[in-house]
């Protein structure tokens, strides 16, 4: 059964509220907040080693500015012409009708199961790397070096960084689950300190170049307010506004950070380590002596990852109150679909979502020797890209049915974002599987170490069709069954 499938009216009722709670400002500040997280200062070392020039860098980050903005103007006519919450669940059921609930059946398992966990564990690894160099002072890779999985790590800092971030998700979920308002309040306030953070490190970026003359990842987001619109007022102004808004902000943003960082932080320290946590280092470099103010900085940055985290933990909630509101989980619907009397918010839903996403930061990722961040973020974006490149397809489709439309986006727009998720899917398992000359390895054991970097390297892609592959047979073992 779909998310979207027949549902309960009296349940209905009583999850979906259209109190007309949000507005433009809202949509703006909750995709910014979405968008604008552990990316920015976490991808931009990883791009940076990868391709070792500051021009190429700014382009990427602009390339990826030009995707997400055709993806959210696409998003924007789905979002009009259906007007109801639930993003790409709908879409894709209106897309593929046929087989029946198919494609948004697949799409919410690996939703609720697997995109929003892995989104949400990959930003709180950040934020918990960030607050481990807070208190110490220093990067935790420092004292370790990932070449084998977790379960062979000592406790500090592995876990502890892991302990960390397990923490953050129980204090984003609670304030969630006392109010809906507060946590409205909070998630804003979270949006302007990452605002001002960030541009305080364009512009202290900026000046010293004057004076001294994993991208998708970050951009992901610009689809969160899909999946609330019953929560909003005026669907097609305020959706079209709040999400180009939103995007050229971020994109704004996004290249000055990245000019910032490429001004300050010197390139050896980039080539020698994967820094997945430049902004300390630009910090570092900008303040070296001042500590205090380093730490304060990075204390900031830590409050804006957690801003991202607590979007994802809002959006990914709903969907399962959604989910629950059509009968999805086999016995456990009537309670993840109900609001608590008290506090009128999906409670059971977030704490489910918690225990889950627990689960997947302790256990699957100390199970790989990728860095948790490296992980999460891979899988889960690769298991996104597929949907995403499924539903744009399904937008042509679904505008080839329903003439009367209000809005449309150009062709070109939605063919730039179709084109890219064909080229991701495509050219994600061209990986660097090279032997490291420092290393100086011979040819027997160079080919050895080449074939294990090759898996481990591929091995969010691999863990993504399987669980595509075991879903398809879930679906037709439960259609050859009940029909």
């Amino acid at each position: 059964m779909s998310l979207m499938d027949e549902t309960d009216p009296e349940m209905n009722g009583e999850i979906v509220k259209k109190s007309g709670l949000l507005g433009v400002v809202y949509g703006i500040g909750m995709n910014i907040n979405g968008i604008i997280g552990s990316g920015i200062v976490t991808s931009p070392g990883i791009i940076w080693k990868a391709v070792k020039s500051p021009k190429i860098v700014l382009f990427l980050w602009l390339v990826g500015g030009i995707v997400s903005m055709s993806g959210s103007l696409s998003y924007v006519e789905l979002g009009v012409t259906h007007k109801v919450s639930g993003g790409e669940i709908k879409y894709l059921e209106t897309a593929y009708p046929n087989p029946k609930f198919m494609m948004s059946h697949l799409f919410s398992f690996m939703f609720i199961f697997a995109i929003q966990p892995g989104i949400i564990s990959a930003v709180l690894q950040s934020a918990a790397q960030y607050f481990w160099y807070t208190i110490k002072g220093y990067r935790y890779d420092d004292d370790i070096r990932q070449v084998m999985n977790g379960w062979h790590l000592p406790f500090s800092p592995f876990w502890f960084i892991k302990l960390i971030a397990v923490g953050f998700l129980f204090i984003i979920t609670i304030y969630h689950m006392l109010s809906n308002r507060w946590a409205n309040y909070i998630n804003q306030t979270l949006a302007i300190i990452k605002l001002t953070t960030y541009s305080i490190i364009a512009i202290a970026g900026i000046y010293r170049l004057i004076t001294n003359w994993s991208i998708m990842f970050s951009y992901d987001g610009w689809n969160n307010l899909n999946y609330s619109l019953d929560e909003f007022r005026n669907v097609e102004k305020k959706l079209i506004y709040s999400n180009s808004i939103s995007v050229v902000i971020v994109i704004i943003v996004y290249l000055l950070v990245n000019v910032a960082f490429i001004s300050v932080v010197p390139a050896s320290s980039i080539d020698s380590n994967l820094d997945e946590t430049i902004a300390a280092t630009f910090f570092r470099q900008l303040f070296g002596e001042s500590e205090v103010i380093v730490r304060i900085f990075t204390a900031l940055v830590v409050l804006s990852v957690m801003g991202t985290a607590a979007v994802e933990v809002w959006s990914g909630s709903r969907v399962i109150v959604t989910a629950a509101n059509s009968r999805f989980f086999p016995r456990y619907s009537q309670e993840l679909g109900t609001l608590n009397n008290h506090f009128d918010t999906p409670v059971n839903a977030l704490f489910a979502q918690f225990i889950w996403c627990t689960f997947i930061i302790l256990i699957v990722g100390s199970s790989f020797t990728l860095t948790t961040f490296e992980l999460f973020s891979t899988f889960a974006m690769y298991s996104y890209w597929i949907f995403y490149f499924a539903t744009g397809i399904g937008l042509l489709l679904i505008r080839r049915r329903k003439r009367n439309q209000t809005f449309k986006v150009p062709l070109f727009i939605a063919t730039i974002f179709i084109l890219t998720g064909l080229f991701i899917l495509i050219f994600s398992f061209v990986v660097d599987d090279r032997c490291p000359e420092a290393m100086k390895l011979d040819l027997s054991s160079c080919d050895e170490y080449s074939k294990k970097e090759r898996i481990q390297q591929l091995s969010p892609i691999f863990i993504s069709y399987g669980s595509l592959l075991f879903l398809l047979i879930y679906y037709w073992c439960k259609v050859q069954l009940y029909g």
